[in-house]
């Protein structure tokens, strides 16, 4: 009687110990559930989502490759044009003394000049990054901020690269005559419809983001995206969404040379490459 007593005592105490091993088991999932990456947690509706964009970012980029050749092609196109038409035109133009205030004019046509050098290559690139845009339109994920950042900025690409190129020669030539103190209803024109456009994205600022992000839009994409992400798609998003160190290409070498014949063309110092 006393051996099975004994006996049944130490079943109760095996039972008791499997149950205190179930409940640690248990407990242990749970917290290994709650302090896994949040890649681990990530919804299909948002996996999807991310997948896509990175997807088309890829696609942007390869198309961007094609049509490295035909921007070179426009910015030397422009420059001809400048040589043709207005050659030095803004070599007597006053220099800027440092330290003095830039008149309104002055530096409305120094934006012109920046902004249609660099859009003549963008222009080519409209179709690209219109149907980059209209794929991102299409995307939705549960954090509205997201949604709303990818999408402005797709638009906001696509709506800049809309924009014809300004004639540079009569704007110049314009601001020349008035005695370098009035710009051309082109010039206001163009810059308005910059203005509109660059307007387009508002970027609202999340907790616990480094503030550089706000001003680096590869590095901000990249840091939103990334709780979004599965496993599957890091390497990916590393492709689509490279460090700012890892855009740099061969061809902007020859792209920014040809901006800055363009520049000397118009009897302008280039602008540096930064």
């Amino acid at each position: 009687m006393m051996v099975e007593m004994r006996n049944c005592g130490a079943c109760q105490t095996r039972l008791g110990m499997r149950r205190l091993s179930r409940l640690f088991l248990l407990a242990l999932e749970a917290f290994l559930c709650a302090s896994a990456p949040a890649a681990a947690r990530v919804s299909a509706s948002d996996a999807a989502a991310t997948h896509a964009y990175l997807e088309a970012m890829i696609a942007l980029q390869r198309a961007s490759g094609v049509t490295e050749s035909a921007e070179l092609d426009a910015i030397e196109a422009l420059e001809a044009q400048v040589k043709a038409e207005c050659p030095d035109v803004l070599a007597g133009a006053p220099p800027h003394v440092e330290g003095e205030k830039t008149s309104r004019s002055e530096g409305e046509i120094s934006d012109e000049l920046l902004s249609a050098v660099f859009s003549t290559a963008e222009h080519v690139a409209h179709p690209s990054d219109e149907r980059f845009s209209k794929t991102v339109r299409r995307l939705h994920w549960s954090n509205p901020k997201l949604t709303r950042l990818l999408r402005s900025l797709a638009l906001e690409q696509a709506e800049q690269s809309a924009i014809p190129t300004p004639h540079l020669c009569s704007d110049t030539k314009f601001w020349v005559t008035s005695g370098y103190t009035a710009v051309s209803a082109g010039t206001k024109d163009y810059l308005h419809r910059r203005s509109v456009v660059s307007s387009i994205t508002q970027i609202e600022p999340e907790p616990h983001e480094p503030l550089g992000d706000i001003f680096n839009l590869t590095a901000l994409v990249a840091h939103r995206l990334r709780p979004y992400e599965n496993h599957a798609d890091k390497l990916l998003a590393k492709k689509a969404v490279p460090p700012s160190s890892e855009t740099t290409s061969p061809a902007l070498t020859s792209f920014f040379a040809a901006v800055g014949r363009v520049f000397t063309a118009l009897g302008q110092t280039a602008p540096p490459p930064a």
